[in-house]
This record gives structure tokens, sequence and C-alpha cells, in this order.
């Protein structure tokens, strides 16, 4: 019966402190700085990604979330970005894959809206074609 009665003083302690999401929607809440949420794609000057398609964030990814599509140029040394996908449906946001990035070309944003009502909408394409229905079934 004692154990009861405290669990009631701690949910009754609760409801009278404010709520943290307290307006939202139409006050925005300010994520602190080093908050890991979405990723992003750092650009040079030209607009381009700084990613350099080495493939350390794919294969240092615990949970398999990112896919890579690089290709070889001719006459070019490297190789140069086709397309970048993170499926946030696996991803656990440890930022190993922002770690172990040598060209600084992967950053986590502060954008924490991720909420989708279904899950192939959890896969994001930060760089390339988006794939058309006939590839995803494939």
């Amino acid at each position: 019966m004692i154990g009861l009665f405290k669990g009631m003083a701690t949910t009754m302690s609760h409801l009278f402190r404010p709520t943290f999401n307290a307006g939202y929607p139409y006050t925005p809440k300010v994520v602190p700085e080093r908050s890991r949420s979405c990723f992003a794609l750092c650009l040079d000057d030209d607009g381009r990604p700084l990613c350099k398609a080495c493939g350390l964030c794919e294969r240092s990814c615990p949970s398999g979330a990112i896919s890579i599509t690089s290709s070889k140029v001719e006459g070019q040394a490297g190789r140069v970005l086709d397309r970048f996908v993170i499926d946030l449906g696996i991803c656990m946001h440890c930022g190993i894959c922002v770690e172990r990035c040598p060209s600084m070309g992967l950053t986590q944003t502060g954008d924490f809206h991720l909420a989708t009502p279904s899950r192939p909408q959890t896969v994001r394409v930060l760089f390339g074609v988006p794939a058309t229905a006939q590839e995803e079934s494939a």
C-alpha cells in the first residue's frame, strides 16, 4: 500500500511541472548545438558535395543505414559521388559516420522533425536522383 502512495505522489508531482513541448509547433524548441538528428552533405563554394565517395561512412555504419553509389571518371583521381542515401528508420544517430569522414563531407543537422506516416519516407536521398518506384521494388 505504501508503494501505491509513493507512485501516486510521484505522478502528482509531475502533473504540475511545466511541459517540455509547451507551445510546439508554434514556438519551436532550440536544439542543443551538439544534438544528433538528421544528416546533410556539406557543399563547397561551387555547390558540389565535399564527399569524396570513399565509402568509410558506409562501411563504419553499425546498422548499415548508409548507401553510397559512386563512379570512376576517366582522367580524374578518386571517385565521383553519384548518390548518397541514408535510411533514418534504421539509423541509430550514433555519429560514427560523421566522425569517420576524412573530407568532412557529412554533418548532422539540428532538424529533428523526422516523424513520417510510413516506413518508406524514412529513406532520405542526400545527393543524387531519388529512386523510382520500379527501382524500390527490385
